[in-house]
């Protein structure tokens, strides 16, 4: 087969191109292990970088050293804390009993002064006791009263006024004393109860009696000061911290000038 003039320079140029792109690819092909370039070498550190290592490795042992110490100081002041610690609660065991027994000392002294004693349950009676008159002694009398419900039963009178119910020993004051088995040993004479005069009252003398809060005293010494003179317990009722129900168990606890 025989090629045209214009046939034989193509195919020249294609075989020039062929060679030019196998030149370019055996050029820019990548080089083999053996001919990579070796890694650069570390620069050697500097003088002030050495001498900035060993500042550092003797600043580490020293720390290393000082919280050695302070582990053992520390470790010292604990020692000497505990102990510190345990002479000081046997002394306070020690002053405990000492007061203990100066207290219980100064307590059967007090009740062999006022001929208290304990009355044996076999003594123990049923009776019936006005509690406006009756004493701790006479308390005792009654099977399940001890001295100190009967003392308990006796302040409470006297923070009162006076009993005008035996209810009244079912009072949050009595809470655990379980009285209200006990309240047909009990009558009351109405006519020792001692009234607080409400026009001469300050509010801190009305807020010591138990049924009385401070607000509440509060609130009826300025409502008696507003009006001067106070006549009936029914005024009270103008007050809202006075409920209905207080009144009542007020009303004989409560004196107002001309009332009684």
């Amino acid at each position: 087969m025989i090629l045209s003039n214009e046939q034989r320079i193509g195919a020249m140029i294609l075989c020039g191109i062929a060679l030019v792109g196998w030149l370019v690819v055996a050029i820019v092909r990548s080089p083999s292990v053996s001919e990579m370039p070796e890694a650069p070498k570390e620069p050697e550190k500097s003088k002030s970088y050495r001498t900035w290592e060993e500042r550092k490795d003797s600043m580490r042992l020293v720390d290393s050293l000082r919280y050695a110490q302070w582990a053992a100081e520390r470790e010292q002041r604990y020692d000497s804390f505990r102990l510190a610690d345990s002479l000081r609660r046997a002394e306070w065991k020690r002053e405990r009993q000492q007061q203990y027994d100066s207290f219980r000392l100064a307590d059967s002294l007090w009740r062999d002064s006022v001929g208290w004693k304990r009355i044996p349950h076999h003594e123990k009676r049923d009776t019936v006791l006005d509690l406006n008159h009756c004493d701790t002694s006479e308390l005792q009398l009654i099977r399940g009263i001890g001295p100190y419900t009967a003392a308990k039963i006796v302040a409470y009178r006297e923070r009162l006024g006076g009993y005008c119910s035996p209810g009244q020993l079912t009072d949050d004051e009595f809470n655990g004393f379980r009285l209200d088995t006990l309240l047909s040993h009990f009558r009351v004479d109405t006519s020792e109860i001692k009234p607080i005069n409400v026009n001469v009252g300050t509010a801190s003398q009305l807020s010591r009696h138990p049924y009385i809060r401070f607000e509440q005293a509060k609130a009826i010494y300025t409502l008696r000061r507003k009006r001067v003179r106070l006549h009936s317990i029914d005024e009270l009722r103008a007050l809202p911290e006075i409920p209905d129900s207080l009144i009542e168990r007020l009303r004989p606890y409560l004196h107002f000038d001309g009332d009684r």
